[in-house]
């Protein structure tokens, strides 16, 4: 680098010799400010912030050459592209237009028809009137007729309405031809210009559908299936006389019937074929009885009867009278529920019901009405013996002296209590034929052992079956309790000396299963657990009057 140093050239092959210069001072380095000691020279060193003037102007000049060059040659560009612009638009743009016009986003494009109906250049508003002024209003005007063994119904857009989809196909149709590439390889002005063209060329066809409420054809079929059919009637029995265990009978019918399933099913072919004017002709069925009188009489009659002992106490057996002949004569029809405490009603004095014994908390005591729960057991096991469905049942809080352990079913109905809250038993007819329930207490001295007795009637089962009860002990007696502490109550006119009686007497629990068996010819086929019993057992306690 040359630091202001002249330079010698030396001769080929003449060696080097060392150059001679004079004494000059040292130039301080770039920035650096010129030493004291040489004064003559720092008035002429351009430090920092000095430029000679012939230096400075050089530069300047530079520059501005270089950016009027620069502002030339963008002149040009502009130019040259303006040029080009111009070739493209002269040459392309008229082609660009008229596909931009083609895709006129208020019409429907040429080709696309709804129900065979040309719809290019047409806004929606447009087809939407036009359409609805033919296939819609046609449709709406429809009428077929429904003929049934020679009388005829008419059905309209009254009877069943119908709706079509019109606007959902438009919206359809309209977007045809403004949807992007699913595929997403095309812009989405070259796909929609591709599929404009295609429909343009092939066309495009959409159709509207009718649609009607499925619901409502039900209901038409079953009110014309009740008006045309007349169903043939089974023999059935009118009356049954309590006192003579005999019954009357009405005979059956034969009839006609035409299911409301094949009148629905012509209705809804019709509309599916879209035959809106078109007739469904049709024709009921004969139909003959199931049951005929003469198969009642040789199957109604007694299917089941049980008896129970009373005790020898005139109250209670007067009780047991006044339930059994609110129980008499009582008719269950297929299917309903009978309930005890129903049927004979809340047991008062104003019905005629005397203090007797009764079972409650585990303690004996006098109740109007005591003694009943005897026509309650009965009525168990007669209804069970009938196959009937025992829907509630109770047992005693111990077993009763009436009937074997596991067979008696209580009922209590105290004042105030609400039936739905009480101790019932409920039973319930599950064969298809009614049910004729006779109870009655025999002998007329209730100082007596009487007896108690449910019949059922009604129809037996034809292949000979017989059902009995039977309530096996399911495990070993439970011990009674420790006796408890005795009460303590002061004499009365009925205790006037010191004594004591036994309050809760002390008893061992049981547990038995019950079961309903049915025996064919004397064999037992099946046996049918019914429910389990439980007897809790009581500690003994007595009570000292002292």
């Amino acid at each position: 680098m040359d630091n202001g140093q002249p330079r010698q050239r030396r001769a080929s092959g003449e060696p080097a010799r060392h150059a001679q210069y004079p004494s000059y001072p040292q130039y301080p380095a770039y920035g650096e400010t010129p030493q004291a000691e040489n004064p003559q020279y720092a008035a002429s060193y351009p430090g920092p912030g000095r430029r000679s003037s012939r230096g400075q102007r050089g530069r300047t000049g530079g520059r501005e050459g270089l950016w009027l060059l620069l502002l030339i040659a963008c002149v040009v560009l502009l130019v040259a592209g303006g040029f080009i612009v111009s070739s493209l638009y002269s040459g392309h743009y008229p082609a660009f237009r008229k596909r931009v016009e083609a895709m006129a986003p208020d019409t429907f494009f040429d080709g696309v028809h709804v129900d065979d109906i040309h719809l290019g250049g047409l806004t929606l508003e447009e087809a939407r009137q036009l359409l609805t002024g033919t296939t819609v209003a046609q449709d709406q005007q429809y009428a077929f007729s429904i003929t049934v063994d020679g009388k005829t119904w008419r059905v309209t857009q009254n009877e069943l309405p119908l709706q079509r989809n019109l606007e959902g196909v438009l919206q359809e149709a309209y977007a045809l031809g403004r949807q992007n590439d699913p595929t997403g390889s095309l812009s989405p002005f070259e796909y929609r210009s591709q599929v404009r063209e295609q429909i343009r060329s092939g066309g495009a066809y959409l159709y509207t559908q009718v649609t009607y409420d499925k619901a409502t054809v039900r209901a038409l079929a079953d009110k014309l299936s009740s008006r045309v059919s007349n169903p043939a009637r089974d023999a059935t029995v009118s009356s049954f006389d309590f006192a003579t265990r005999s019954f009357q009978y009405q005979k059956e019918q034969s009839g006609t019937f035409l299911g409301s399933d094949e009148i629905y099913e012509a209705i809804t072919a019709q509309m599916d074929a879209r035959n809106y004017n078109g007739a469904i002709t049709l024709s009921t069925h004969p139909q003959q009885p199931t049951v005929t009188q003469a198969q009642l009489q040789q199957n109604f009659g007694l299917i089941a009867s049980y008896s129970t002992d009373t005790l020898a106490s005139f109250n209670r057996n007067k009780n047991i009278e006044i339930a059994c002949a609110a129980l008499n004569g009582t008719v269950l029809e297929s299917g309903k529920t009978l309930s005890f405490n129903e049927v004979t009603g809340r047991r008062t004095v104003d019905k005629g019901y005397l203090m007797a014994p009764a079972i409650a908390q585990g303690r004996s005591y006098e109740e109007a009405g005591g003694g009943v729960c005897q026509v309650s057991s009965t009525l168990f096991n007669a209804a069970a013996m009938a196959d009937m469905k025992i829907v509630t049942s109770t047992p005693h809080a111990w077993p009763s002296a009436y009937i074997a352990p596991g067979l008696d079913a209580t009922v209590d109905w105290q004042s105030g209590q609400k039936l739905a809250d009480s101790l019932d038993l409920k039973i319930r007819n599950n064969s298809p034929y009614p049910i004729f329930i006779v109870s009655y207490l025999t002998g007329s001295n209730f100082n007596r052992v009487c007896l108690c007795t449910v019949e059922i009637y009604g129809v037996a089962p034809g292949d000979g079956t017989r059902i009995t009860l039977e309530a096996v002990l399911s495990e070993e007696p439970i011990p009674s309790p420790t006796p408890r502490p005795p009460e303590y109550a002061p004499l009365d006119e009925l205790h006037p000396t010191p004594t004591q009686e036994i309050i809760v007497k002390g008893r061992e629990g049981y547990r038995y299963k019950t079961y309903r068996v049915y025996y064919q010819d004397g064999v037992e086929v099946r046996r049918e657990l019914l429910r389990t019993v439980y007897y809790k057992p009581y500690a003994e306690q007595v009570r000292i009057y002292e």
